[in-house]
């Protein structure tokens, strides 16, 4: 299965990396706009600052602090394979040993604590698994809501519909997403019975 997810993380990343920069931009705009509507009530947000091709949810973010949201980051742990914690998206930023621009201060939040964690992805299909970049971080986060019927937060993913594929290769430490966001749509998840 590893070989797979590897071979698999690649040929998303092609996808994704081939469209070009007006079609990201109306990706980002229009993922603001069905997510703005979706989420005008939601007090805490859990996001995340675009690498690479991924899609940029910084419109959204900025839609939702207007409508009166906290938008919180990810903040890599110091030691290895701890769970993500957030804090507050503001300055200053700094880069993390991934090359990631993380927040430095402000009151720390795990992720039980947030109402809605916007996931980047490399690729999702409609059971609701996402593939990452490998390093687990979302999936030790937030296992809790495997085991949780109803836990909070709820974790939609955010991505562009080029990076849906039929079915993913999962483990048992692959966490389900809730929603996923693309430009074009909303999918909920679909549970396999």
């Amino acid at each position: 299965m590893v070989h797979e997810k590897r071979s698999l993380r690649r040929a998303l990343r092609e996808r994704r990396g081939s469209l070009c920069l007006s079609a990201r931009r109306r990706g980002a705009r229009a993922v603001a706009r069905r997510g703005c509507r979706l989420l005008r009530r939601t007090k805490r947000v859990g996001a995340y600052l675009p690498h690479g091709s991924e899609l940029d949810p910084r419109p959204l973010m900025r839609a939702l602090t207007r409508l009166g949201c906290m938008v919180y980051l990810p903040v890599i742990g110091r030691q290895p394979h701890s769970p993500l914690s957030f804090l507050p998206y503001r300055p200053p930023l700094a880069r993390n040993r991934y090359g990631i621009m993380e927040p430095r201060w402000g009151r720390r939040l795990r992720g039980s604590q947030l109402d809605v964690v916007l996931v980047p992805l490399l690729g999702f299909d409609q059971r609701g698994f996402r593939l990452g970049q490998g390093g687990g971080h979302y999936d030790r986060t937030f296992a809790f809501s495997s085991r949780k019927r109803h836990a909070k937060p709820c974790l939609i993913g955010v991505a562009f519909e080029c990076q849906q594929v039929a079915q993913l290769p999962t483990g048992v430490h692959d966490v389900r997403l809730h929603l996923v966001l693309t430009e074009n749509r909303l999918y909920r998840a679909r549970r396999m019975l």
